[in-house]
């Protein structure tokens, strides 16, 4: 089960999480001169990519992933590569390398061969994942509404395309086992909804009601929880 740490502000969770994903990124710098961090896109994380972008460490060995992509280009304001050049990949962390999930084609699925080549280019363990979570229970982009979603949670591919319902953006995901594959697991989330939603998750269930499950409910790599109201 997860370890949960509760704030009474959202920068001081955000501030506690970038301690530890730093602490995590320099050992990986000491022990291997390279080190791989995954982050979640929308707003959680603001706080948490302004500590990291101001750390004093050697960014230019470190590579930066997004965990999941909407299947838009990069310059549209809903692209997460665009949230991490914007937001994260600045300032003392300006020389990150940033591997970004999008490609130029149709749909995602069209692009899975390619991306899983990119990601099964780094190394097999990453040094940190940070996972935020929605008040439906999904994570990265493993939503439950998704057709696909027991497949997407049980495939051994580094990423998948949830099928997700008509009119919404077509997404792209790093797989449930590509986010496990870490040295430190870490969710970040706010507010009473997603303390509700965590709650409902840490109970017993199939992963495909709470995707997030399949982070909670696992021996593996411990999980991190940092929440705040």
């Amino acid at each position: 089960m997860a370890d949960l740490h509760a704030f009474g502000r959202r920068e001081d969770a955000a501030a506690a999480l970038a301690e530890a994903v730093l602490h995590r990124l320099a050992t990986g710098l000491s022990a291997r001169g390279a080190a791989t961090l995954v982050v979640p896109g929308g707003t959680s994380p603001a706080a948490l990519f302004a500590c990291l972008r101001c750390a004093d460490l050697d960014w230019s060995r470190v590579t930066v992933v997004p965990s999941d992509e909407r299947w838009v280009p990069v310059t549209d304001p809903e692209s997460n590569e665009r949230l991490l050049r914007e937001t994260l990949c600045i300032d003392a962390a300006a020389d990150a390398r940033l591997l970004g999930l999008y490609r130029d084609t149709p749909t995602p699925r069209a692009a899975l061969d390619e991306v899983a080549a990119a990601l099964d280019a780094l190394p097999t363990v990453v040094d940190a994942v940070v996972l935020g979570m929605g008040a439906d229970g999904h994570t990265a982009s493993l939503f439950p509404d998704a057709r696909n979603i027991a497949a997407c949670l049980e495939t051994s591919a580094p990423c998948v395309a949830p099928q997700r319902p008509p009119g919404e953006t077509p997404r792209l995901s790093l797989s449930l086992a590509r986010l496990r594959a870490t040295k430190s697991l870490s969710l970040l989330c706010f507010g009473e909804d997603k303390r509700a939603a965590y709650t409902r998750a840490a109970e017993p269930g199939p992963s495909t009601q709470y995707p997030v499950r399949g982070v909670i409910h696992q021996s593996r790599v411990p999980l991190s929880v940092y929440w705040a109201d």
